[in-house]
């Protein structure tokens, strides 16, 4: 490259033009990749985002549901298989902005970096031109003024040397440049496949795990069991009835020494009525259970009375 004195070989602007234009368009085309790879991995991290808040709903759901207790352990059983393929996403992102939008955003300072060395060479070729233009004055000029034409014959071998060095470096600087451009690429394109593949395999591994669990919901006993519920719903109404009254009257009347003091003394003056009326009432059961049998013997010996009093008669 820049070998101007092949006639096959392009000029030195041309070359510094091709070389410009390629740099240029390596740095578009890489921009515009990494901002469509980093737009997928925005939208992919969205999505993990929104599959957190689904397992979140997923398992609210789970812990509210009393009645179905297959669905129940069905949504907590999905939901844990979901937190694992949103684990896997995750890394799925770390993984893209890790060898995809890092290398191709590296691109931006290794085309600006061409760029100068461009820059660099085409100096060193105006400044080669500019001292083959002080050589020809001087010849023009001062033909036979030796010293002076040595001299700028010396500057320009100097330069000459010097473009000659550049040109090179900078032929071996963009071929370097161009290789590692299709090496990268091809490396990084493959790498975005290789994550992609690595996660939809593990989600189909895991969304077959998820439809298996799906599956194992069993609707029936479900239903059954809402029946059973539905028959006799008193008990739950009464028992949440209950709670929600203790609860209320917990807060409605929060405890205190002097309320405790009070009510022990308002439990010790009741307590002898209570006891009193306690002992009447086993009393009264006593008595009246005495007097039934007080009246099952007369009526007894009345009886006894007159069967044998019958059997006299008979034997008269």
């Amino acid at each position: 490259m820049f070998r101007g004195d092949n006639p096959q070989s392009l000029s030195y602007e041309q070359q510094a033009k091709f070389i410009q234009d390629r740099i240029t368009n390596v740095e578009k085309n890489f921009g515009e990749l990494c901002v469509a790879f980093g737009d997928y991995t925005r939208k992919t991290a969205r999505l993990r985002d929104m599959g957190d808040e689904l397992v979140k709903v997923l398992k609210d759901y789970s812990n509210n549901e009393l009645v179905n207790k297959s669905l129940s352990t069905g949504l907590e059983n999905l939901s844990t298989t979901l937190t694992a393929i949103e684990e896997y996403r995750n890394c799925e992102v770390q993984r893209l902005e890790a060898k995809v939008i890092g290398e191709l955003c590296q691109y931006e300072t290794i085309c600006k970096h061409a760029r100068e060395e461009l820059k660099h060479t085409m100096n060193v070729r105006e400044k080669e031109l500019a001292r083959k233009k002080v050589l020809d004055k001087a010849r023009e000029r001062q033909p036979f003024n030796r010293q002076q034409v040595t001299y700028a014959e010396t500057e320009l071998l100097k330069a000459s040397a010097e473009m000659s060095r550049t040109a090179k470096g900078l032929s071996e600087q963009t071929e370097f440049f161009e290789r590692r451009k299709l090496q990268q690429l091809k490396s990084l394109l493959s790498d975005f496949v290789m994550i992609e593949m690595t996660f939809h395999a593990k989600a189909v591994e895991l969304l077959t795990v998820a439809h298996q669990q799906i599956n194992d919901i069993n609707d029936k006993a479900d239903l059954e069991n809402f029946k059973r519920k539905l028959r006799s719903p008193e008990k739950q109404v009464n028992a949440g009835i209950s709670a929600r009254s203790s609860s209320l009257g917990s807060l409605m009347n929060p405890q205190s020494p002097t309320n405790d003091e009070d009510s022990m003394s308002l439990r010790k003056m009741r307590s002898p009525e209570k006891q009193s009326l306690n002992r009447s009432g086993s009393l009264a059961a006593l008595m009246n259970h005495s007097s039934n049998k007080e009246e099952e013997d007369t009526s007894e010996s009345e009886e006894s009375d007159d069967q044998e009093s019958s059997e006299e008669t008979e034997s008269r």
